[in-house]
């Protein structure tokens, strides 16, 4: 296949529109057409719908992740040879697109990020997704690596674990109350719950997991730091990752914020998938998440807070082996 229509083809899906594509090969936006079409005489499939923004067909998938891995090799091989062409067949810096979920991003991955700005020759494209769906942006080619709670290597990737992020259940005190019945026990049916996003499954799980019921309502806040301030305002109960924990949460001195001990911690093991074909700059980015995971990242059931569930009842008050709990 040509390199430079296969070039065509990723940077078309990254910009998301061909003329936008166009503009960073310096070519017409006819020419640019005509690369897109060739390739797809060439498999004999249409690989792009031609939408706003572009997307990539179900064929397009399977040809995507070829298309990306050809397009960085010839750029790592261009770098190494010294080669300096014209920016209209040759990136100069290396783009390196990732999925990583956002508790990660805005916790631990940070390290990853402040090593790469050390780097002069990668740009990384970030795409923020639930740790539960990174790895389908992996799967179809979109990526090039992801943090994923997902163990089985996709094929042609492989799989480290990274550790653990362990998620605790919290609620405001006012929240509670407002929502006790008149024996002191909390309603569940009533209170209302918020989730990152419509794919956010982890207060589900952990409620699902114990057979308890949720309320009708549930808010969706796609901002970590949104959300975290939004459980400690009583908008709804969530589980917030131990690294994020406000002070005093945790040893059940906050004034106005408890943990749901019922419910309990939930460890999400993460693990990190990449291309079995490395590059020098792949390489160097794993060996980033490996050193970042390594020291912000406990291996399960030993976190960075070893902390056990209160032998207190916080929602109701009495001592846990009293607990008036509803389901």
């Amino acid at each position: 296949m040509n390199t430079d229509h296969l070039r065509a083809f990723v940077l078309a899906v990254d910009e998301g529109t061909f003329d936008a594509a166009a503009d960073l090969l310096q070519i017409s936006g006819s020419a640019f057409s005509q690369r897109i079409k060739a390739l797809e005489r060439e498999v004999g499939h249409v690989l792009l719908t031609r939408t706003v923004p572009v997307r990539v067909t179900e064929s397009g998938e399977k040809l995507m992740r070829v298309a990306r891995q050809t397009t960085l090799l010839e750029d790592e091989a261009r770098r190494s040879l010294g080669f300096r062409g014209s920016s209209a067949h040759y990136s100069p810096t290396i783009t390196l697109a990732i999925a990583v979920n956002a508790d990660s991003l805005a916790s631990w991955f940070i390290r990853v990020l402040q090593e790469a700005a050390t780097w002069d020759d990668v740009e990384i494209h970030v795409h923020a997704e639930d740790q539960q769906h990174t790895l389908q942006l992996l799967r179809s080619g979109t990526v090039t690596a992801a943090v994923t709670e997902d163990p089985t290597p996709v094929s042609g990737c492989r799989s480290e674990p990274l550790g653990v992020i362990r998620y605790w259940p919290v609620a405001s005190t006012e929240l509670l109350d407002r929502h006790r019945d008149s024996s002191g026990a909390v309603d569940w049916q009533q209170v209302p719950r918020i989730d990152y996003s419509i794919r956010d499954a982890t207060q589900r799980t952990a409620l699902d997991r114990l057979g308890l019921s949720s309320a009708p309502i549930t808010h969706l806040l796609p901002s970590v730091q949104a959300y975290n301030s939004a459980v400690g305002c009583g908008l709804g109960w969530g589980m917030i990752p131990e690294s994020m924990m406000p002070d005093g949460v945790l040893n059940c001195e906050h004034p106005d914020m408890v943990l749901i001990p019922e419910i309990g911690a939930e460890e999400v093991p993460l693990h990190w998938q990449h291309w079995s074909t490395t590059t020098p700059a792949l390489d160097r980015l794993t060996a980033a998440v490996r050193h970042a995971a390594s020291r912000r990242l406990p291996a399960p059931g030993h976190t960075a807070s070893d902390h056990a569930v209160p032998d207190r009842t916080v929602l109701d008050g009495t001592a846990s082996g009293d607990s008036n709990l509803k389901e």
